[in-house]
């Protein structure tokens, strides 16, 4: 029996869409956030292996050279560093703009299934307001009714006979 931990299936899982992701020649699945963190390591290894680079050059060329380079590779690297780093957040923004018109191209189809459930709670609507003109119509008749019995009752003292029988 072998027990996973979540983060130990997490990351199963997370490298098996990875594979897909890798053989999806439709591309369907976008492997390009999932990579960005290791894209983004070695893309900063690698700015900071050129200014290594430069200033073992600039070293070999001449001491004072050298310790110029070296000056002011900090702020290259600074520079190079915060660059890198907008061009990336610009990505991933661009990349969530998209996810966003995607979900925003699904809303005429969520609009139509309301707009169909809409219609079936009018045809309800409408059957009650059916039903309820016909119960005003019985209402209506009853108080009608009531209405040519009350003379009829009061000329013949029906009203005075049921309540002295009572006492």
């Amino acid at each position: 029996m072998s027990a996973q931990t979540p983060a130990t299936s997490g990351f199963v899982r997370g490298f098996h869409n990875f594979g897909k992701g890798l053989i999806d020649f439709r591309f369907n699945q976008y492997l390009s956030m999932q990579l960005l963190p290791v894209f983004y390591a070695l893309l900063l290894l690698g700015i900071l292996g050129f200014f290594v680079a430069l200033n073992a050059v600039a070293f070999w060329f001449s001491s004072l050279v050298g310790l110029a380079t070296l000056t002011i590779t900090p702020f290259g690297l600074l520079i190079a560093f915060a660059v890198t780093r907008a061009a990336l957040e610009f990505l991933v923004m661009a990349y969530r703009i998209m996810e966003t018109v995607q979900r925003m191209d699904r809303i005429p189809q969520q609009v139509d299934n309301l707009n169909s459930k809409v219609d079936g709670i009018s045809e309800h609507v409408h059957s009650f307001e059916i039903q309820i003109g016909q119960i005003q119509r019985q209402v209506d008749d009853v108080t009608h009714s009531i209405a040519f019995l009350k003379p009829i009752s009061v000329i013949g003292g029906l009203p005075g006979k049921l309540f002295r029988g009572r006492k």
